[in-house]
């Protein structure tokens, strides 16, 4: 087996905002990170619907503030991409998980763990931090 590396990306958002970065064109897993209050329901629309139809986001983590309700967003974007009919195996999948009640330290280490088995072989992996602020 090749050896593999991880690398941690970290980028910035700014809330209600236009994003103006483009994710990955490989496998990819995201953690979330949300630091504001104040995000507009359509604007987190938005950005979960720019991360699903990347189609290279295997796993997204949400931690931080109403990470639950981003976990579900993230759901829901992902369902209306595949028109409410998930895919089979060898499709596109996305997993989505929130952690209210670890550190972002422990979401990070929980990706690390979890990225070789989620993604497609490849021999460099990568974890986006997304801050939102």
């Amino acid at each position: 087996m090749a050896h593999r590396d991880i690398v941690v990306l970290h980028n910035e958002l700014i809330s209600n905002q236009e994003i103006t970065f483009d994710l990955p064109q490989k496998p990819y897993i995201l953690v979330i990170t949300i630091h504001s209050d104040s995000v507009s329901n359509e604007w987190r629309n938005i950005c979960c619907d720019w991360i699903v139809k990347s189609e290279q986001c295997y796993w997204a983590l949400a931690w931080g503030h109403e990470c639950s309700i981003w976990d579900d967003a993230l759901d829901w974007s992902y369902l209306e991409f595949c028109n409410y009919d998930l895919p089979e195996d060898d499709d596109y999948n996305l997993m989505t998980t929130w952690h209210e009640d670890q550190t972002l330290d422990e979401v990070i280490e929980f990706a690390e763990s979890v990225v070789v088995n989620t993604l497609p072989q490849q021999d460099l992996y990568q974890i986006i931090v997304l801050n939102i602020h």
